[in-house]
Formats: structure tokens, sequence, C-alpha cells
């Protein structure tokens, strides 16, 4: 099995929060650390906003996560007030300042990365929408389960009628489906209002499997073997669900009209074929201060020209992405070349090649940058690279028997013939 980065990182977080449990079961907590909680707090919601920007995009994952987290200010606040829906509670002063003496300020990341995980779970197991709000309403009831009985026990909240399951009254599991309906209607309403191109993706989960697995912990720890068992199961079942239906953002192409509008999007080694339709891809010439361009010979195992020698870098855009932000990270990927500044030269190319039965076909704009570090190759995408000089390359790109890529051989001419590239050029490369 292979180690990655990736790994490590994901393994060392659980541990630091599996030990950030029995340290808050174990360890008193001064009034001083009280803002910790809150931090925490922002925290956890992180993966899960970064998903949503990549689904929805910027704008509209703000004002998702805006709507939700008003909707559950809204909600706490009614129920403190009214005792309805989930009977009479209150909150300590653990989770922060408190809006208007009620509900602290923390409920509104608190509760929506547990909305947006019931949704991901939901858009996965159901496709009627009526029947997605009542799964989302269950699991969010099922995550309380786990979730209120720690909470209480650590005093972040407690309820005026005690009930059975860990001083948890059965009133606050109604209130809970009462508002996993509303907020699940919602939910479906604002996203029905974005038409998001891309499938619901299980990435939102991200931080409700977090918020879930620290709770887990926490009732371990307590010594609350229900809440602890029920938060085992929902644990093992959301990473099913998440395995099963995960997709790479970057691994979606975005299919687009002839005035390069977005309108749908694909996974992107089914949709290249005898019949590939129009997609953003970009593509990128890396030269050093020699006026040497660097070239890349493909890996073999690639669906499109696979063992074939091309310019230094081609991918494509993801949904929401500028094609700068593309290119580098398409160049770390590949190279694992960083900071490097690009310059769009050929911003509106676009080309159809086919090769074996597969189908290029694409809006590529053509960047140039300039580098004198050699690339560290990433074996799954380049199988070697060279560098060589620019007019020896013109060259041999020209040559009937050229064995390059046809998308870089005409990018290659194309730039030698456009005066704002050659004067970059001439400017930066030593002839």
């Amino acid at each position: 099995m292979r180690i990655t980065i990736k790994g490590i990182s994901i393994l060392t977080l659980h541990i630091f929060l599996i030990i950030s449990a029995y340290l808050m079961i174990n360890a008193p907590i001064p009034e001083s650390a009280y803002g910790i909680s809150s931090l925490f707090i922002l925290l956890f919601i992180l993966p899960s906003v970064l998903a949503a920007v990549r689904w929805l995009g910027v704008r509209d994952a703000v004002v998702l996560i805006s709507i939700l987290g008003g909707f559950a200010l809204a909600i706490e606040g009614f129920g403190i007030v009214t005792g309805i829906p989930y009977g009479e509670f209150r909150y300590s002063d653990r989770l922060g300042y408190k809006l208007f003496g009620f509900v602290p300020w923390t409920v509104a990341f608190a509760w929506t990365p547990l909305m947006l995980a019931a949704f991901a779970v939901a858009a996965q197991l159901v496709t009627i929408k009526w029947l997605r709000i009542i799964v989302v309403a269950g699991l969010l009831a099922g995550f309380d389960l786990v979730l209120d009985p720690g909470a209480v026990g650590l005093g972040f909240w407690s309820f005026a009628n005690k009930g059975w399951y860990y001083e948890v009254p059965y009133t606050n599991y109604l209130g809970w489906i009462i508002s996993g309906l509303m907020g699940g209607t919602l939910l479906e309403f604002v996203v029905s209002r974005f038409r998001p191109l891309l499938p619901v993706p299980v990435q939102l989960m991200r931080s409700g499997f977090l918020t879930l697995f620290f709770w887990t912990f926490i009732a371990l720890f307590s010594g609350m073997l229900i809440p602890a068992g029920i938060g085992v199961v929902l644990l093992v079942f959301l990473a099913a669900v998440y395995r099963k239906s995960y997709y790479r953002f970057d691994e979606m192409v975005v299919l687009v009209d002839e005035e390069n509008i977005p309108v749908g999007t694909a996974p992107k080694l089914p949709v290249h074929g005898s019949n590939t339709p129009l997609h953003r891809a970009f593509s990128v010439f890396l030269f050093n201060s020699r006026g040497e361009l660097l070239l890349q010979r493909r890996a073999i195992a690639k669906k499109t020209w696979g063992g074939i020698w091309s310019n230094s870098c081609c991918g494509h855009l993801m949904l929401h992405e500028n094609v700068k932000a593309a290119a580098k990270r398409r160049l770390w990927e590949e190279l694992g070349l960083t900071r490097i500044e690009l310059k769009v030269i050929l911003p509106d190319y676009r080309y159809r090649a086919e090769k074996d039965g597969i189908v290029e076909n694409e809006i590529c704009p053509v960047l140039i940058g300039f580098t004198d570090r050699a690339p560290v190759l990433n074996p799954e995408e380049v199988a070697e690279y060279r560098w060589e000089k620019w007019e020896d390359f013109l060259s041999s790109a020209n040559d009937p028997g050229s064995q390059l890529s046809p998308w870089a051989i005409e990018e290659a001419n194309l730039l030698e013939q456009d005066e704002e590239f050659k004067k970059v050029f001439s400017d930066r490369a030593i002839q």
C-alpha cells in the first residue's frame, strides 16, 4: 500500500481529534479556554465550505452557507424563546458570544456541516426530493443521538426537563426531525435555484464526518456506550457512501457551447471517445533563461496520445476555476513545479484532433511561463522530459514526419506569429 502525504495528513488529523476528545473529558476546561471551542467549530466547517465552493462557486457557496447558518440561528433562537420544537433548554457561555442573549453565534457554523453531510448522503441514496428531505431529517436526528449526550455532559447546553437518554428529553429529537425537515426543504429549494452543473459531491460530508468522529470519542471517553456505538455505525455508513460515490472535481471536464458557456460536466475518461463534446482545457509552454522549451513525453498509459511528445503541460479546467489557477495546479501535479508566473497568450485557441479513435475537442487557451528549475515528474502523467531550443523545436515541429502532439505543433506556430509572445520571449530568454 502506497503511503501518501494526504494519507498521513488525514491520519494525523484523526489522531489529533481523538486526543482532543480525551483531553476535553479528562482535563478541566478553564473559562479562559472557551474561545477554543469557537475556533474548533470554525475549523470543523472548513472542509465542507471548500467542497461547496468547488461545487457551486464562491458566490453561491457563500449564499448557501449564509442561508443555512441563518436558519440555524433562527430556529435555535425560536426554540429557546418558545420551547418549540426542542423543549425548554439554554446554552452556556462555552460556545461563544450569544446573539441577543440567546444563541451562540457559533451555532450557525456547527449545525450547517451536519446539514450538508446529511444532504450529501441523501443525494447519493434517493432521487425523489421529498424522500431526500425525510432522509436528511432522519440522519440529523441520528447525528444528534451521538452529539447531544456528550454536549450536555460537558455543559455546552442543558434542558429544563431532563430525559432518560443521558439527560436529553425525547422532545429534543422530535425537534431535530422537525428542524431537519424544514432545513432539508430550504436546502433543496436553494440548490434548485443555483442549478449546479456538478452532481452533489460527497465531499460536502467531510466536516460532518469529522464532527461525528470527534463526538463519538467524546461519548466513548465519557463512558456513554450507546451514543458511541451509534456513532461508530454512522461513521462506517458515511465512509461507505463516501467511498462508493466519490468523484474528483479535477476529473470532471467542463462541457461548453460555441460561446464557451458551461452547459454541463462529465467524467474525464468516459467523455473522451469518438464523439467527444466541446470542453474547456489549457496548454502551457515553459521556457528557461536559455530560450529552451520544456517538452514532456506523455505517460504511455494515458488514454489520449499516450507516449507522444508534447509541450510542457496540458490539462482541463475545473468548474469555477480560472485558466491560470488550473495551469498552476496542473504544473504541480504533473511536473512538481510551483511559483511560476504565467501569461495567457492565445486566449481563444481551439482545436479538434483524433488518434486511435479518440477525439480531442477543446477550447484551449495557451499560456507561457519561465523557469530554470528541473521538473519532478509524476510517472502517472509524464514518462520523461527534455529541454530543446525554441528554434530547433519549431523546425522539428514543422517536419512532416514529426511525432509531436498535433496541438503542440499548431500552438507553437501560432505563438511564433504572435507579437506579444515574441516580445516576452525576447525579454526573458538569453539567445
